[in-house]
């Protein structure tokens, strides 16, 4: 029995040795895929940045930052929008190293209309950024993969035409699977893709 055992140890490292020459000599293709990622638009935030600093030259007639900010809330009153809705972060603006007074203020809403209009509500003294929290469905995520997966399988069939044989099963596969994003900065032309890596046999 003691003879026994060596030889089964013996055969079973033989069997894993022809294994690994086998697939060091597995021919694959390397390819990417890409697709356009649908996203949609939850929630609009604009930043309103109030400072002296920027009308002390500019305006002598506004002598204080409750006068720039009563201008500013009037011009928004008369666009339809509840100022009540703002929150205040007065340290915030402290921390961004403006000289002379000012406040940051924060407008969130799921209206587009009312987020065009505080973005185009623009006066001397203030300072505005536009952002956006956006998100991708479980569906459209699925469907962005599902064709980038076709896309890599096509780009696979032309590398392994050009050297006359085809693509076979997927050995491995990777993506930048899209993680919903909290706020970003809104830019219109972009189109978002999703990709995926993906390494397939050679037949």
């Amino acid at each position: 029995m003691k003879k026994i055992v060596p030889f089964i140890i013996l055969v079973f490292l033989c069997i894993f040795s022809i294994k690994a020459q086998t697939n060091l000599k597995e021919r694959t293709v390397s390819v990417s895929g890409t697709a356009p990622l649908e996203k949609t638009i939850s929630n609009y935030r604009i930043k309103a940045t109030l400072s002296m600093d920027q009308v002390y030259y500019a305006d002598t007639r506004m002598e204080n930052l409750e006068q720039l900010k009563k201008q500013y809330f009037n011009a928004l009153k008369e666009q339809g929008i509840d100022i009540t809705k703002f929150e205040e972060k007065e340290m915030e603006y402290f921390s961004l190293g403006y000289q002379r007074d000012g406040t940051v203020l924060y407008y969130e809403t799921n209206s587009k209309e009312i987020a065009m209009k505080l973005v185009k509500t623009n006066l001397q003294g203030v300072q505005l950024q536009f952002q956006v929290k956006q998100f991708v469905t479980p569906e459209k995520n699925k469907e962005a993969l599902d064709n980038a997966l076709k896309d890599a399988m096509a780009n696979a069939a032309l590398l392994c035409k050009a050297i006359n044989t085809s693509v076979g099963d997927i050995i491995s596969i990777s993506s930048n699977l899209y993680k919903n994003e909290d706020w970003v900065s809104y830019y219109t032309d972009y189109q978002e893709q999703f990709s995926v890596s993906v390494v397939y046999q050679m037949k």
